[in-house]
């Protein structure tokens, strides 16, 4: 009669290792999904990255091409006839950055034969849910300077 009480105490124990052993594995496959839902943000960061310097490189290098006295009035945005014709081809038609901005600046410096450019890229995330209470929205934005002789 011993070993009969004793099988009926221990025949709930295995259902219950089976429960906790279920959990354990939801518990490491949640783990699994949320590092896969991080690892795909920063992916699509990277490749929104990468095209933002790479639109900002193919602009400086059309400047650079250009004569550095009309480089301020080719490239002034929004109506400078290069920037606008580029911005149009490259960057509305063809960039996969969603709606994304280029604003360039231009600095004088000590020589007439010289010219600082700053460019700012930016674009909007996309997955990131505009709340209207949030003034400012999140961007994406990618900045650079170079010396234009």
């Amino acid at each position: 009669m011993n070993i009969k009480q004793s099988r009926s105490a221990q025949s709930g124990y295995v259902l219950l290792e089976a429960l906790v052993a279920l959990l354990i594995f939801s518990l490491g496959l949640l783990g699994m999904i949320g590092f896969q839902a991080a690892s795909t943000k920063i992916a699509t960061d990277s490749r929104f990255r990468t095209e933002a310097a790479m639109l900002a490189d193919e602009l400086l290098a059309k400047m650079t091409a250009s004569d550095v006295s009309k480089v301020e009035t080719e490239f002034a945005a929004p109506n400078g006839p290069k920037f606008k014709a580029w911005l149009n081809d490259r960057v509305i038609a063809a960039a996969r950055l969603p709606n994304a901005v280029v604003t360039p600046t231009f600095t004088k410096s000590a020589t007439t034969s010289t010219l600082l450019v700053s460019l700012v890229v930016e674009w909007e995330m996309p997955g990131v849910a505009k709340d209207p209470k949030q003034i400012k929205e999140v961007k994406g934005r990618y900045v650079t300077r170079a010396l234009l002789f």
